[in-house]
Parts: C-alpha cells; structure tokens; sequence
C-alpha cells in the first residue's frame, strides 16, 4: 500500500513539473502581449534618435527589417502603399533596419519610403519583441502599439499565416483595429 501511494506521489510531482516545465517553454516562445512598449529607440542616419513614445497618442506599427531581405522590402511597399490612407487617422510607421551597415539613404529613394528609417541592433530588437535567445527569428518584425504605448500585437517572419498571400490585408487589420478604439466619435446632435 505505501508503494502504491508513493508511486501515486512521485507520478502526480512528475506531472506537475512537466506540466510547469511545458508552461514555461510555452510562454519563452510566445511574447506577453498585451505589455506596455518599453521607451525604445531608432538612430536616424542624420543622427537623430526617435522613440517609441514619440509616437504615443497614434497607433504605431514598429517595424523591424533587413533593407536587403525581399519579405522586408515587400512589407515597406505594403505599408506605402496603406500610408497615406492610415496616416489622416492617426496611424504612423517607424522601421528599423537591423543589417550591419545598412544603405539606408538607397534603400528609402528605391522604395519611396515615406515614414523615417533607422537602424537599431539585432538583440536589442530580439529583446523588445521578447523573442527566445534560442530560437531563430525571421524577419520583418511588426509591432503594433496602440494610442497608449502598449504593445497589441506583434508578428515575427515564422508566422506564416500573417505573411502569406492576405498580407497586406492582415496589415490593414491590425492597424484599423488599434485606430478605431481611439476614434473620436462625433457627438449626436438631438
């Protein structure tokens, strides 16, 4: 009988470290979202630093980038191509170039880019997006952060369903989500 009751106890712990363990691995592969956005910041090439609470009181989307990678340069047209119909509501877009050295003047004058870029670092950019040290991240990054300065939703390269073939509609969804919570409502006239 006592055999049984400490196999009963030693399976039941066993359980329960697993069980924590696997809760654990869960959450290193997964970002707490919704987090308030750390006060991050992007060096522009005139030497000008812009953070992420620059921004506060728009909704934001912080994207991270390679300017050589085709799904990066992909993502940039995509929000060009969305900017100045987002912009008027109260919609900004900040992209970050983690590529050493990257050509950043180029990269803007072959894309049109209408919104700032700048460069940043690779772990500090991990380290925002709370990504797993062992794990490999896929860029672009986007990051949508809400009127408030908290972090709603976020997207890595590995979410295959977010950057498939409805992109720029997933885009476009994220965005316009953030920006009708904060509409001002026009008032009723009785």
């Amino acid at each position: 009988l006592y055999t049984q009751i400490f196999d009963m106890r030693a399976l039941t712990i066993a359980t329960l470290v697993l069980a924590a363990g696997s809760l654990w691995a869960a959450k290193m592969l997964a970002a707490e979202i919704p987090r308030q956005s750390p006060d991050y910041s992007i060096q522009l090439t005139n030497g000008k630093q812009i953070k992420v609470s620059d921004y506060r009181g728009k909704v934001l989307c912080l994207t991270f980038i390679l300017t050589t990678c085709p799904h990066c340069q992909k993502t940039t047209q995509l929000w060009d191509s969305m900017y100045p119909e987002l912009v008027p509501k109260g919609f900004a877009v900040v992209e970050a170039a983690l590529n050493e050295n990257p050509d950043i003047a180029t990269f803007v004058s072959q894309y049109k880019v209408p919104f700032p870029v700048g460069t940043s670092t690779v772990l500090s950019a991990l380290d925002y997006i709370q990504w797993p040290k062992d794990k490999r991240p896929l860029v672009p990054f986007l990051v949508f952060i809400d009127r408030k300065g908290v972090i709603r939703a976020q997207y890595t390269g590995v979410d295959e369903a977010f950057f498939d073939s409805q992109q720029e509609q997933h885009m476009r969804d994220e965005a316009e989500k953030l920006l009708n919570e904060g509409a001002v409502k026009p008032k009723s006239v009785h």
